[in-house]
């Protein structure tokens, strides 16, 4: 018998890791067994696998749940060897584990590198920090293996239905084609994006500019089109030169209703704050006719999946420029304060707000290739597509393609 022992003790990311690595693990060597080890503090997380623990009963997969109370090597080899005495081979998986936790398991995989194969995923949160595997594209879990080669191939043939996010439209659209995706059990990495059988953006030779020139033929306006891009994330965030991500690091970060249309939901910001000022603006845009109307209703799909992720914080209901310097001082103490509006920005440098929180101007510029970003921006583009209206948008692994209006009408149907 085949067993994998999961560590879920980390600090961040604890639940999307760990569900990552048990899927990732159970379609790679299909293991009979899962230990899952767990620290009390981590306790809420194990509840929210639990319809993931079932799923993989349902498939004849036993799942233990064992708590970590371990203070030495050798008191935490006696209880691996203890939960896993019948299986013949354990492979361990230290990703989503504390630092001391891994040490273990890697030290235990040193002791009989035959019967304790280890297995590290290598996750790509930053634009995809929301999403996790089998809802982002198979080539961002990428795996390493070390004492073990065996692997046929992948199948991913579990019904995850529990975890698409239906209530958010605009993440359920990408969770459901990524998971399509993943359920071709492709090892492919090249991505891309096509509409009515137009290629518009792949993963393996990277242009906006080609890209913007493409969607002429479904998008006249030069503008829109560039402005699509920017909200699908395209583009780099700069804060004085530097990406928001590092800017941003380690302190609640309080967007004005642009950061929205630059595709601020693409970057890996761990605490983002918006005040209800930026709901009100959203909606309003929604409200307008013409060449706009189209867009405004994807920017308002995007808006609503980012709001459910992020904080929301009481201001005044008028427009941002007066509403965000009149917030209460204690609520924004030391926090990172950005918008893209110059004159706003100047405005509120001389106001009371730049005594208490950094207010800082943003602009974009620069594109984001990385192969994370680039396939980020291919589906985002997508589902901005669909939203609309635009006809015929797919996303595919080589020919294996994902219909975006089949995956609409699949959210739509549940």
């Amino acid at each position: 018998m085949e067993c994998a022992v999961i560590p879920i003790n980390r600090s961040d990311f604890t639940f999307e890791s760990a569900f990552s690595a048990i899927v990732r693990t159970y379609e790679l060597v299909r293991p009979e067994k899962f230990i899952i080890l767990y620290a009390e503090f981590n306790d809420v997380h194990l509840r929210k696998l639990e319809k993931l623990f079932e799923e993989l009963n349902s498939h004849h997969v036993e799942v233990v749940k064992k708590k970590l109370d371990m203070k030495s090597f050798d008191d935490f080899k006696k209880m691996i060897e203890e939960e896993t005495k019948s299986c013949d081979k354990v492979f361990l998986i230290p990703t989503s584990g504390a630092n001391i936790v891994a040490v273990y398991l890697t030290l235990l995989h040193a002791e009989d590198k035959g019967k304790y194969p280890l297995i590290n995923y290598l996750f790509a949160f930053g634009p995809w920090i929301r999403y996790y595997y089998p809802f982002v594209p198979r080539s961002l879990e990428e795996k390493l293996l070390l004492g073990y080669s065996n692997i046929a191939g992948v199948n991913l043939d579990l019904n995850l239905e529990d975890y698409i996010e239906r209530d958010l439209e605009f993440t359920a659209i990408i969770q459901l084609t990524a998971e399509k995706l993943n359920k071709f059990n492709s090892e492919e990495k090249d991505i891309s994006l096509r509409v009515r059988g137009k290629e518009i953006l792949n993963t393996s030779a990277t242009s906006y500019d080609k890209a913007k020139k493409s969607l002429s033929m479904f998008i006249q306006d030069d503008e829109l089109r560039e402005n699509i891009l920017k909200l699908a994330g395209a583009y780099k965030i700069l804060v004085d030169g530097e990406e928001i991500e590092k800017v941003a690091y380690g302190r609640p970060l309080l967007i004005d209703t642009n950061l929205i249309y630059y595709g601020i939901h693409t970057h890996e910001i761990r605490d983002l704050v918006i005040p209800y000022c930026v709901h009100n603006e959203v909606l309003m845009t929604v409200n307008k006719k013409g060449k706009e109307e189209a867009f405004s209703n994807a920017v308002f799909m995007v808006y609503d999946t980012l709001r459910a992720k992020s904080r929301m914080l009481p201001s005044e209901n008028t427009i941002c420029d007066v509403a965000i310097p009149k917030i209460e001082a204690d609520l924004i103490k030391n926090y990172l304060v950005v918008t893209s509006d110059k004159r706003a920005y100047q405005r509120w440098k001389r106001l009371a707000i730049s005594r208490y929180a950094d207010v800082r101007l943003a602009n974009v510029e620069g594109e984001r290739t990385s192969y994370a970003e680039v396939t980020s921006a291919i589906f985002n583009l997508a589902a901005i597509l669909h939203f609309m209206k635009v006809e015929g948008v797919e996303v595919c692994i080589k020919n294996n393609c994902v219909k975006i209006d089949d995956m609409a009408k699949e959210v739509e149907l549940k």
